[in-house]
Formats: C-alpha cells, sequence, structure tokens
C-alpha cells in the first residue's frame, strides 16, 4: 500500500470553511419530524482555499501533486487556526497565472477514508 501523501504549503488569508452535518430526517403526516446524523463522521468540514506560489517550480509541484490525486485519491493537510491534520481530497481546482505569481483557488474537502 503506498504511503498516503502530505500538502504542506499554507493558503492565503481568508480561507472559507463550510460545514453541512449529514442528517437523516424522517416527517410525519402530523406535523412531527424526527432527526439524527447519518453516521459518526456527519460533519466534514470542506475548504474553500487559494495557495499562491511565486516560483515555477512550486507551481509545477503542486500542479503535479493536484493532478496525481486526480480528485479521488486522499492526502494529509493540515488547515491553518485548526488543531489537527486532517484527510482530504480536491475534487476541483483552477489555476490564474500572473506575471509574478499563480494562484490556486482549490475545493478541498474532509473525507474519513
Amino acid at each position: 500500500m503506498a504511503e498516503i501523501k502530505t500538502l504542506h504549503l499554507v493558503p492565503r488569508e481568508g480561507m472559507q470553511v463550510s460545514e453541512k452535518p449529514s442528517v437523516v430526517r424522517v416527517r410525519f403526516g402530523d406535523g412531527y419530524e424526527q432527526r439524527r446524523p447519518t453516521g459518526l463522521n456527519a460533519r466534514l468540514k470542506t475548504f474553500q482555499a487559494v495557495f499562491r506560489v511565486t516560483d515555477e517550480a512550486t507551481r509545477r509541484w503542486l500542479d503535479e501533486f493536484l493532478s496525481w490525486h486526480g480528485g479521488y485519491r486522499a492526502f494529509l493537510w493540515k488547515p491553518p487556526k485548526h488543531n489537527r491534520t486532517v484527510r482530504v481530497v480536491c475534487r476541483e481546482w483552477s489555476v490564474t497565472d500572473n506575471a509574478r505569481y499563480s494562484d490556486f483557488s482549490c475545493t478541498i474537502e474532509q473525507v474519513v477514508n
């Protein structure tokens, strides 16, 4: 089994973190409703992160890192202001090239496996 890789880059200020708890809901005809979490890991986070890279070697490395994981392989990452490393996937990203830097806009989703 291959060793899981780690992303050590820190995103720019203003990263958006969203959380949508996964809940099973049952509604009854009289207006009564029961709710429960769908499992042990019902509160996974999604991060909208922008990584700014200023040199061509780092740009190439990050592009290859994301492409190799292909939106389905998980990797480890420690989000800013979070106290632990989490297992994540990046299913979508875009690159904006400027004269002196490149911005990678990534949607990073926390996963369990």
